[in-house]
């Protein structure tokens, strides 16, 4: 067997990804010498010297040759920086064009044999393995998610949020908490005093005194749900109230239920004025599982879903809740925990930045004093005070409400 034929022997005995990326190369343009010499650092062929006296390859398969692919390597490193690497990984994972990927790394200054090197490398690179492993399920899932949502679309509930006199505890798990929908309970808390008495002057009089924690100086930072724990403020509530009545309009404070562990002993009067939920919760935990939010008109929370389910009740004012259901999570850029990249569905061009949030479908609701929303775990929402508001929220349903504790962590380093 001649060296032109060990060679061609060799070529077709290349692994098939390796065959499609030599003949996409060809027709590219690249020297077949350059193309040789990567196979050649690859281990993925072996000439015979008749055939090197012919081309003028690089020095043969030896210490010096495996020398060579080693300063290329570290050259290579030198070449493409991090970022670049890192886009060129997820270029490959979303199945970009190789024409793009090319052209695109071409325009930044480097080489397209360095490109074709880098692929190679990557493509074998055992944690790039394991990433296209993972690359797959996360779409697997975001298709089962999408296609049942296409198919939950067929359901007028799904798309709507009822507004319906209080079921029984049964009807509502059967209907509603079960099937991950959420509702409006009206009439529901007629008998809680709270609806009665709570004002930014009750307040004041019962419980100005105390020093409680709020969110502040939140127009100043984008990210400032995000980065809650860096605006917890203390102050006085009657400082706190005399603030929200004296500014018409504002995201700056809020109390939250992010500051309810620490104002949980001064604000402890308030919680006799919320009475029981028709069997549907335990009320013997209404002092630790029951959240008070209180805040100007304007306070805005961004879009995010919780790690359980949740039953919002509008004891003052008005708020304005949208909610997008859960199972459209592929299109709402989630990137940190519970949040998205989209503070505000409602921003102005919010498709340049954002297209596939187009594929969602916004729901909205205002809730009027007495009005009490089933948010269901994993429903993304947003809510706008649109007066000054006082609300209570709660999770200790009378049924299992798991989900948090199964909740993953990240460990990025």
């Amino acid at each position: 067997m001649d060296a032109q034929e060990n060679l061609a022997r060799q070529f077709s005995a290349l692994p098939k990804e390796w065959q499609i990326w030599l003949e996409e190369n060809l027709e590219r343009g690249c020297r077949p010498t350059d193309l040789v010499n990567i196979l050649l650092r690859e281990g993925l062929i072996d000439l015979d010297q008749n055939f090197a006296a012919q081309v003028p390859l690089e020095p043969q398969h030896d210490h010096q040759q495996e020398q060579t692919a080693l300063e290329k390597q570290v050259q290579l490193s030198i070449t493409f920086n991090q970022q670049q690497q890192k886009w060129l990984a997820q270029a490959v994972l979303n199945g970009t064009d190789q024409a793009y990927i090319y052209q695109t790394l071409q325009q930044q200054g480097l080489s397209e044999i360095d490109i074709t090197l880098e692929l190679a490398q990557l493509k074998q690179h055992p944690y790039f393995q394991i990433a296209q492993e993972q690359h797959f399920l996360v779409r697997k899932r975001n298709w089962l998610l999408n296609t049942l949502d296409y198919f939950a679309r067929l359901n007028p509930q799904y798309q709507h949020i009822s507004r319906i006199t209080l079921p029984s505890f049964e009807q509502f798990i059967q209907q509603y908490y079960s099937r991950n929908l959420p509702v409006i309970l009206t009439d529901s808390v007629a008998h809680w005093p709270a609806l009665q008495k709570w004002s930014p002057q009750y307040f004041k009089k019962i419980v100005g005194n105390q020093e409680v924690e709020v969110q502040f100086n939140r127009e100043q930072d984008p990210m400032f749900e995000r980065n809650s724990i860096q605006h917890k403020t203390k102050m006085l509530m009657s400082e706190f109230v005399e603030l929200i009545e004296q500014t018409p309009h504002s995201n700056n404070f809020y109390m939250t239920a992010n500051n309810a562990k620490a104002s949980q002993t001064s604000l402890a009067t308030l919680f006799q004025d919320i009475d029981h939920f028709h069997g549907y919760t335990d009320h013997t935990q209404v002092y630790d599982r029951s959240f008070i939010w209180f805040g100007p008109k304007g306070a805005f929370t961004p879009l995010h879903h919780d790690l359980t389910n949740n039953i919002l009740v509008q004891i003052y004012g008005r708020k304005k809740v949208t909610l997008i259901p859960a199972l459209q999570v592929p299109n709402l850029y989630n990137d940190v925990a519970v949040f998205s990249k989209i503070a505000d569905p409602y921003q102005i061009d919010i498709a340049k930045s954002f297209p596939d949030f187009a594929l969602s479908s916004k729901i909205e609701c205002i809730l009027e004093p007495g009005d009490a929303l089933f948010i269901p775990l994993g429903w993304w929402h947003c809510v706008e005070s649109l007066d000054i508001s006082m609300s209570v929220s709660f999770t200790h349903f009378n049924i299992d409400n798991g989900g948090a504790e199964s909740f993953p962590t990240t460990n990025y380093c």
